[in-house]
């Protein structure tokens, strides 16, 4: 629980210094140079799955952390980091030349100065918390990330506009590398046998194949809006995907930090952890679909202030890409589940039946040239490939798949009634007064789910849990039974 808890805080505090470095950029860098960005974002990274090469996931799903082990895992990443930087600063060129933006070039090769430290930040801050250092993890990723937005927003000031945008990741990742070398020598980890790098690849290398599969996927429709609509549509578009893509990283990333030890522990022990898996997925529901339900209501309210004028096609997408990245953030956490478990045929089967229905889905929107059905295309194609992991489940028996859509409904029931409150408080409202109206109109259907809540699954989940305390434990302590219960594990 402390674990979880930490993690919630260092989201929220980051999520809140993107906010805020959002709203500061938009204003100073227009439309047309923020699309470049937005497509170096979406090009280098590509090579940051070589870079990282699954290391981070194998740090965090071992069954017992060595000082070796983690050894081993940061020099592989150093070098790995330094051959992906060398390629991107060769064929940066070439990516100017494809998309016609010639500052894509400078951007590029300014962001692939990140693979010198990051490869081996990550695998750092993943040996922390999965040592246990939950708070320290977070200390060196909120410091990183306040030290990378000031150093790229005191660049902007001074006149480097857009090319700063490209330097908050790199001094991010090296304060975090920084930060976190400090903590593996103020405590060493156990000893253990030699570990060599090959020893290393052969897992990792399925882990980055699979996320190479994923960043190409959610990527699918910045690309082709870039080549459809161009860079106005495409800075739009990336703006609102930020916008909710911030959400979705930080959200996903608590739940995996918190859940993927405890799964992997109880994996190492033979012991079951379908109860586990339940839970996880409830959880991840509720965030999803009242999460994003309340975003897609007041989340255009929002980005019209952080934006402030000229990005009104950015803040018309927010709806579609707020329910896009609830079924992202599903099929990433029925993703989570399905690589503690081992399941590498269920993993490629729903990355497979998800690239082709968000092709699918884009191919639509081009033959419409609808910028907005591109959007509607990520969710498509997520909310398909969350299907296919509901029925592999069913069949296996981990999870009945009617039970979990009637969860799913509850949960999107309790969002679209918070959403459609908060839309239609700050509807022919100013940006300024929509959000006090959007916030007011929530509050009876707060009230109301407040009154319901023993209908509510997350609810009774949180209370087995011990995040919350029903009525009825408020009165009477628990059963020694249900206090001893082995089943029920520690956040």
């Amino acid at each position: 629980m402390i674990s979880l808890r930490w993690n919630i805080a260092g989201s929220v505090v980051v999520v809140l210094l993107q906010l805020g470095y959002t709203a500061y950029s938009a204003r100073a860098v227009d439309a047309h140079a923020y699309g470049a960005y937005a497509i170096t974002l979406t090009v280098v990274p590509f090579f940051g799955y070589f870079a990282n090469a699954g290391l981070s996931a194998c740090v965090l799903r071992s069954e017992r952390l060595t000082l070796p082990f983690v050894r081993a895992a940061r020099r592989l990443g150093m070098v790995s980091g330094a051959v992906c930087f060398l390629l991107v600063e060769a064929v940066a060129p070439v990516f100017g030349s494809v998309f016609h933006m010639p500052d894509l070039t400078v951007m590029a090769r300014l962001l692939a100065c990140v693979f010198l430290v990051q490869p081996s930040a990550n695998v750092t801050v993943t040996a922390m918390r999965r040592a246990g250092a939950a708070p320290m993890a977070v200390l060196a990723e909120s410091l990183g990330q306040a030290v990378g937005v000031a150093t790229a927003a005191g660049l902007l000031v001074c006149g480097w506009n857009p090319f700063a945008l490209a330097v908050a990741q790199p001094v991010a990742a090296a304060v975090a590398l920084s930060v976190g070398t400090v903590w593996v020598a103020r405590r060493p980890l156990p000893p253990g046998p030699p570990v060599r790098a090959r020893d290393l690849l052969a897992p990792s290398g399925f882990m980055t194949s699979h996320s190479l599969g994923q960043f190409i996927t959610n990527n699918i429709p910045l690309w082709a809006s870039g080549r459809l609509f161009g860079p106005g549509a495409t800075g739009s578009y990336s703006r609102a995907s930020l916008f909710t893509g911030l959400l979705l990283t930080f959200l996903y990333q608590g739940i995996n930090w918190a859940v993927t030890p405890l799964l992997a522990e109880r994996r190492a022990e033979g012991l079951s952890f379908g109860q586990d898996v339940q839970r996880t997925l409830c959880a991840a529901s509720a965030v999803a679909f009242i999460g994003f339900g309340i975003t897609a209501g007041i989340g255009p309210t929002v980005l019209r202030l952080l934006l402030g004028p000229g990005w009104e096609p950015a803040v018309a997408l927010v709806p579609v890409l707020s329910a896009a990245a609830a079924m992202t953030l599903l099929c990433y956490c029925g993703g989570l589940i399905d690589q503690v478990r081992n399941a590498p045929r269920a993993l490629l089967g729903t990355l497979t039946v998800t690239v082709v229905a968000t092709v699918a889905g884009v191919a639509a929107a081009a033959f419409a040239q609808a910028l907005l059905l591109v959007a509607a295309a990520a969710a498509a194609g997520q909310g398909v490939g969350h299907l296919v992991q509901l029925a592999a489940w069913h069949r296996s028996g981990l999870m009945r798949a009617g039970a979990a859509l009637r969860m799913h409904g509850v949960h999107l029931a309790v969002g679209a009634a918070l959403g459609g409150a908060a839309a239609l408080g700050a509807a022919d409202r100013s940006a300024a007064a929509a959000l006090g109206y959007g916030l007011v109109a929530i509050l009876p259907v707060v009230l109301v789910c407040v009154f319901l809540r023993g209908w509510i699954p997350v609810f009774t989940v949180a209370v087995a849990m011990g995040l919350l305390r029903s009525r009825r434990s408020l009165t009477s302590p628990l059963p020694s039974s249900a206090a001893t219960d082995p089943s029920d594990p520690p956040c």
